[in-house]
Formats: structure tokens, sequence, C-alpha cells
């Protein structure tokens, strides 16, 4: 008689599995490339165009890819209210966080038009 419970994983099963790891591998490579990047920009000498070489071909893919990435194994289901959910969370606590840091005397300055490294 066959077992009933079988707790191998699903391609024994003949199960086809719906992730494509194949992607999962691609956005790890992606977010180690982010990672890398901030690292350069934060430690290196970037006096000479060569030695800035290896960061800005790093910042010239890796955020495209990651976002390219990210849109294909994205669920669209419940986007609306994620992205309302988002733009509350967004427009109510940075105030609330920047008002608090005023009152007890830090000074939330902070430019959105600036990057950090310049």
């Amino acid at each position: 008689m066959k077992s009933l419970c079988f707790a191998g994983p699903a391609r024994y099963r003949g199960v086809v599995p719906t992730r494509d790891h194949r992607l999962d591998r691609a956005k790890g490579i992606l977010i180690f490339t982010v990672v890398l990047g901030h690292l350069l920009a934060r430690t290196g000498p970037w006096d000479d165009d060569v030695l800035r070489a290896p960061m800005y071909l790093i910042y010239s893919f890796h955020m495209p890819a990651f976002v390219f990435l990210a849109g294909i194994t994205a669920k669209s289901t419940r986007l609306p209210e994620r992205v309302l959910t988002f733009l509350v969370l967004l427009f109510t606590v940075l105030p609330l966080l920047w008002g608090w840091m005023s009152i007890f005397g830090l000074d939330p300055d902070y430019s959105f038009l600036t990057p950090f490294w310049y």
C-alpha cells in the first residue's frame, strides 16, 4: 500500500513548483550589488574616473534590473490597497518623526534633492 503522507519536495510528488528560482537568484545577486555599491560609495577614494568606474558600472544596471525583476514577480491583486497604505504611512509617519525630532532638539536636516554622498 502506498503511503498517503509524503513530506518530500513538490517536484517528487508530481506537482510543478510555481516559483522560478532563477529569478530569486538574480534578485539575490542584485541585492548584493546594492550593498557593494553602497560600500564602494562610502569607502573608496573617488578622485579619478578609473577608480569610480566599478561604482558607476554597478549603479548603471543594478536598480533598473531589480525593479524589472520585482515587477515580473509582483502580485497585483492588492496593489491599490498596498500603494494607499504606503502613501498614508509616508505622509503621516515621516512628518511625525520630524516633528518629534524638532521638539527634542534634534535637527532633522535632510534634503530630498541631494544624495548623501555629495
